[in-house]
């Protein structure tokens, strides 16, 4: 019964959630800017930050 019970709770509640972010969201941030010259995105400095010693 419990299992039941978690897969109709996964179907009804999860997924759905998941389909929705899908759709709303765009963590890529993959939108078409026809007047950007570059889609470049800077990475942060990492001035002074070499490999760490122990």
């Amino acid at each position: 019964m419990r299992t039941v019970l978690l897969a109709l709770l996964y179907g009804c509640v999860v997924t759905p959630l998941g389909l929705l972010g899908r759709v709303v969201r765009d963590p890529l941030r993959r939108r078409v800017d026809p007047k950007a010259p570059t889609y470049w995105v800077a990475g942060a400095s990492r001035v002074g930050q070499g490999p760490a010693r122990v």
